[in-house]
């Protein structure tokens, strides 16, 4: 669905009052009514909900998954026994940001299927581009509310900065898309689902899986030997020998060899991988944020040369 330029829109961007700092832990009520409205569109309004049988099976799957996650009989205080309603009251009163995503983020994967069915002809013209549409508004709307999330490849991830993600993690997930590279692919988004949930140790260790992935995945398209036990950065060496790393000089290739090795294989090395001991340790988003968009540098990198080597 398209955003409407409003006349009080442009008129606070000329005022220069729009959000140009990503925040994450709130929601507006107004962005709530906002996800009420968009998930509508996508999967069918209440009127549709009760005529038909489809856009009821959705709703009626996405509320039963999360009540048994979530271990409870309902979403809300409120015993609906109407999934459509259960699912809006829940998304426009539940206090806990992550919850919502949770249901955005389950009312889109099962949208990006079910609302693509040739059932949806009977009120829509053409369904994919209506659910691609969806897609697109709700990522828009993220932005336009100043929250750092994107739904990309059937997941909410969190973005820190619009050039960073739009100029590297992007390609990067782009890249590995292609075919061959699923592992690397599920652990790289593993790595920005644990980094949206906190889990800042666990982040860093699936990013070092994915820049190990891409690289073995690389040195096997081009039958170059590798050991399996070999670390990153044996792995970078193993790249850089069999020339698939371009260098135009080697002080250029020391340098960029160096940035990998002492990037990701050490930020992981000193905050995560290994026990405590006595200390809890705490590893700062910061350094979270800074090792997934090294790694997705890496990632376009290699795999950008590896895709000229295919052509």
């Amino acid at each position: 669905m398209p955003i409407i330029e409003l006349y009080s829109k442009r008129q606070k961007r000329i005022r220069g009052e729009t959000v140009d700092v990503f925040t994450y832990d709130q929601f507006s009520n107004s962005f709530r009514t906002q996800i009420s409205m968009m998930m509508d569109d996508l999967l069918g309004t209440e009127r549709v909900y009760r005529e038909f049988e489809k856009p009821r099976q959705a709703y009626d799957s996405i509320v039963s998954a999360l009540r048994k996650e979530y271990g409870e009989r309902s979403l809300t205080s409120i015993i609906w026994h109407d999934a459509h309603k259960e699912l809006h009251s829940f998304i426009e009163n539940e206090p806990d940001v992550e919850r919502i995503l949770d249901a955005v983020e389950l009312c889109y994967m099962v949208g990006d299927t079910v609302a693509r069915d040739t059932w949806y002809t009977r009120y829509r013209e053409d369904q994919d581009e209506h659910v691609d549409a969806c897609i697109i508004e709700l990522n828009e709307r993220f932005k336009e509310a100043g929250l750092g999330y994107e739904f990309i490849n059937s997941k909410i991830i969190r973005v820190d900065s619009q050039l960073i993600h739009a100029e590297i993690v992007k390609p990067a997930i782009g890249f590995l898309n292609l075919a061959g590279f699923e592992g690397a692919r599920d652990e790289f988004m593993g790595a920005y689902e644990h980094y949206r949930h906190g889990n800042h140790e666990e982040a860093l260790v699936d990013a070092l899986k994915a820049f190990e992935s891409t690289m073995k995945i690389i040195l096997t398209a081009n039958s170059k030997a590798y050991s399996t036990s070999d670390t990153a950065s044996k792995l970078v060496i193993a790249c850089s020998q069999a020339g698939l790393i371009a260098s135009y000089n080697e002080q250029h290739l020391s340098s960029l060899v160096n940035v990998l090795t002492s990037g990701i294989p050490t930020i992981r090395n000193k905050n995560g991988g290994h026990g405590q001991g006595e200390t809890v340790r705490t590893v700062e988003p910061e350094i979270v944020a800074y090792g997934l968009h090294l790694t997705a540098s890496a990632i376009v990198m290699l795999a950008s040369l590896e895709c000229k080597r295919r052509a």
